[in-house]
């Protein structure tokens, strides 16, 4: 989720002719209060549709699509299934983002989410029920289209409508939604056991339940305009000052896709580590308690670093713990394989996790809100995490594939998050005592 030039953060002024009396606005006030809620329960049900299926419906999926094969074969087909979902959203979200730019934000935004909404479950339900990889690489492409499609409108409302002063708290609630449809997912899959087109029925069933109250929330007011670029590409115009945002959003968009990619290639193969490598015959349940673990860590971590962020408006530092943290624990994983230390590094994990994600939202806003197609910026942003979470899999599956076990690529989860740990020192700095101003 990239980062503005310095002092960028503190120039997104609320239009005060669009504040309504009933607290509307992105302030406080039960309208507020009830579209933000909203927003964090429609983002719950997207993290359901998201890890639920990659943790435990596609790996069951492709274990009975493939049985009688080694347990390689099974692992490198279940990462075609999931990558093959990654390069459909990949390719589709550029045009997403450039139809939201079109429309208004009010109701063609929101026939924009809904149909999203229908797309991502219809395709859950059909994942559940395929009989063949292709089938379930189609199935699994609709659904992710649909949930990347949906994220993008939460994440261009967040941009439009949300001050930069609130931006670190909402990140707080869409990371405490993110953790919680993690564990809420994985164990709704799991509660089916074999049969999988209950379970897929039951995520659509859940990710509906979650988004409806969103696409009926009266929305808070939008912000003012922010003051339009000059025409040469890469400049934006800040406090006065020209900046060249071309950089900043590419190194955004590195840390951001360094830091997914990393949590992916360490957590999306949890489930054949702890069943072929450690040899667990409890596997399903201890993959349960390890992201219950992972959870609490994620969810205290990012409530006591969101609203730090928004005090601090030095949401850099954060990125960098979030690198320190997750390579630390990927590197535990690669060097003592065992079940109590799975459980330490998950909540290692899910500190770094909840540092990264406590931010995650305001960066995203902020390189958006500043830019002449803020949807289109958004959409970036989302391939900058979409694609490395999807592709994650596949790339998960070649290393151990490649190398016949799984340390190699704890390793190599590590080295990718350092990475997105050397990136982050190209992001610009915020100044702590800056503060938005209204006009």
């Amino acid at each position: 989720m990239a980062r503005l030039p310095r002092r960028a953060l503190s120039v997104v002024p609320v239009d005060p002719s669009a504040a309504p009396a009933d607290g509307s606005t992105g302030g406080a006030g039960e309208p507020w209060k009830r579209w933000s809620g909203a927003l964090v329960l429609a983002w719950l049900g997207l993290w359901v549709a998201q890890f639920a299926p990659l943790q435990v419906l596609l790996p069951g999926l492709t274990a009975r699509l493939d049985s009688g094969r080694d347990w390689l074969g099974v692992v490198r087909d279940f990462g075609l299934v999931a990558g093959a979902g990654g390069v459909v959203s990949a390719l589709a979200l550029p045009l997403v983002g450039r139809a939201l730019d079109r429309t208004s934000t009010g109701a063609r935004h929101r026939g924009w989410y809904a149909g999203a909404v229908a797309l991502c479950a219809g395709g859950l339900v059909l994942l559940g029920g395929q009989t063949s990889l292709v089938g379930a690489a189609v199935a699994w492409s609709l659904a992710l289209l649909g949930l990347c499609t949906a994220g993008t409108v939460l994440t261009v409302a967040v941009t439009r409508r949300v001050p930069p002063e609130q931006r670190g708290a909402v990140s707080t609630g869409v990371a405490a939604a993110n953790a919680v449809g993690i564990v809420l997912g994985t164990a709704l899959a799991a509660s089916t056991g074999d049969d999988l087109a209950a379970g897929g029925w039951l995520l659509a069933g859940a990710v509906v339940a979650s988004c409806v109250p969103y696409a009926v929330a009266r929305p808070p007011r939008p912000l003012a305009a922010p003051e339009v670029p000059p025409a040469f590409p890469g400049a934006l115009v800040v406090d006065g000052t020209h900046h060249h945002s071309g950089r900043h959003l590419l190194a955004g968009i590195g840390v951001r896709g360094m830091l997914v990619l990393g949590n992916a290639l360490g957590t999306t193969l949890l489930l054949f580590f702890f069943t072929y490598r450690l040899g667990m015959p409890d596997a399903e349940a201890f993959l349960v308690q390890v992201v219950l673990v992972y959870v609490v860590a994620s969810v205290v971590t990012a409530a006591v670093c969101g609203p730090l962020s928004d005090r601090l408006r030095a949401r850099r530092r954060f990125l960098v713990a979030s690198t320190v943290l997750q390579a630390g624990a990927a590197l535990l994983l690669a060097a003592v394989p065992d079940r109590t230390v799975v459980l330490l590094a998950a909540v290692v994990l899910g500190v770094g996790w909840g540092s990264f994600m406590a931010v995650d939202q305001a960066v995203v806003a902020a390189v958006a809100g500043r830019t002449r197609r803020p949807a289109a910026a958004v959409a970036s942003l989302s391939i900058a995490a979409q694609l490395p979470q999807n592709l994650g899999p596949l790339a998960a599956a070649l290393v151990v594939t490649a190398t016949g076990g799984f340390t190699p690529l704890y390793v190599v989860a590590a080295a990718v998050v350092a990475l997105a740990g050397v990136l982050v020192t190209a992001l610009p700095t915020e100044r702590p005592t800056e503060r938005v101003t209204s006009s």
